[in-house]
């Protein structure tokens, strides 16, 4: 077994899997990164749940069991769509929202235009606590084995990516071929390459860390479980 010692993680590589063991989050000798904060709005949603973009507005998976639509900028809440349950991850792909239930195993298609539940799809013995895309497949966090796979939706099958051990995520999205994941316990961005590699380790503006999403012009809108929406960069 050969181990590497890295910024806040031991990283072991072992039968062709790697895991990524978080077991010393607060090394005060670790250097970690501050996010550029553009802006700070408050808004009406509050508590665990995960952000999207669909390209105009933000989508947050309320555990209320509810969907609300979010002007970015503004932090006004658009729109509610219960769904029921209490979803947590959340993810737009392909024209539809897919949400994930993380303490039921099942994912949710719904229909931003109309609000409509579209699909139900249980996905066996998984519970996908967070979920995004590549834009081919879905990425999803399973809670029980505490890994990251690709997921097909036409298919129906999984791929695994790597595993973190001792990991608290509320947030995830993959941009530019990497998982960019918030990390509640030690109030930290990290970003992930595909194959579990730590790549960028960033200071949380906030004491709450919540869901995350990305805008394609570069920024990301961070959600703090108390209300708040941060507009941010990372370098």
């Amino acid at each position: 077994m050969k181990k590497i010692l890295l910024p806040l993680a031991f990283l072991i590589l072992f039968s062709g899997c790697k895991d990524v063991i978080f077991d010393n989050p607060f090394d005060p000798e670790v250097s970690k990164l501050q996010v550029k904060v553009l802006k700070v709005v408050n808004t009406e949603i509050r508590g665990n749940g995960d952000l999207c973009f669909d390209g105009e507005k933000l989508w947050f998976s309320s555990s209320d069991g509810s969907l609300y639509a979010v002007e970015p900028e503004s932090g006004v809440v658009l729109r509610e769509v219960p769904i029921g349950g209490m979803p947590t991850g959340i993810t737009f792909f392909q024209g539809l929202l897919y949400v994930s239930f993380g303490d039921e195993g099942d994912l949710v298609t719904v229909d931003p235009l109309s609000e409509t539940i579209i699909n139900e799809m249980p996905i066996g013995e998984r519970l996908p606590y967070l979920i995004t895309n590549d834009g081919s497949l879905l990425i999803i966090y399973d809670r029980r084995t505490e890994a990251l796979y690709t997921f097909d939706t036409e298919t129906g099958q999984f791929q695994f990516l790597f595993k973190i051990t001792g990991f608290n995520p509320s947030g995830m999205e993959y941009v530019n071929g990497n998982l960019v994941i918030v990390e509640r316990n030690n109030l930290s961005i990290y970003v992930f390459s595909l194959n579990g590699d730590i790549l960028k380790n960033y200071n949380s503006p906030t004491s709450y860390p919540g869901g995350i999403a990305y805008d394609p012009s570069g920024y990301f809108y961070l959600l703090s479980t108390d209300g708040k929406i941060y507009k941010i960069l990372l370098d």
